[in-house]
């Protein structure tokens, strides 16, 4: 795998969350525009694991990776975010959000 195509696969990544992170908040904490404090420091963290994550060339979502280097804190939030935005995302990105099933779907039938 090239270099770009890591470096894509990261901005993929990056994307995905962030725009769950952005459903949850508005959601949840009611912002209009922008993130509330908690969430962007959530998103700050989402954005630094994903920037230095050693395993993106391998694997799909952070999700689906077996190292799991999001502290448990952080883990137990970005659970909560994916389980309320999951659903959501095909109002909010259509697109992104049956892209996202299609490469969890490939990667599952792939491994078996």
């Amino acid at each position: 795998m090239t270099d770009m195509s890591v470096e894509k696969k990261r901005r993929h990544e990056l994307d995905t969350v962030s725009l769950m992170i952005h459903i949850y908040c508005r959601g949840n904490h009611r912002t209009k525009e922008g993130l509330c404090p908690s969430c962007q420091e959530l998103a700050d963290y989402v954005k630094q694991r994903t920037k230095h994550c050693p395993h993106m060339a391998e694997k799909t979502f952070c999700s689906a990776c077996k190292t799991h280097c999001y502290s448990p804190k952080r883990r137990r939030q970005i659970q909560t975010v994916m389980r309320y935005s999951g659903p959501r995302m095909l109002f909010y990105a259509p697109r992104l959000a049956l892209y996202h099933v299609y490469i969890q779907l490939k990667s599952k039938l792939l491994s078996s």
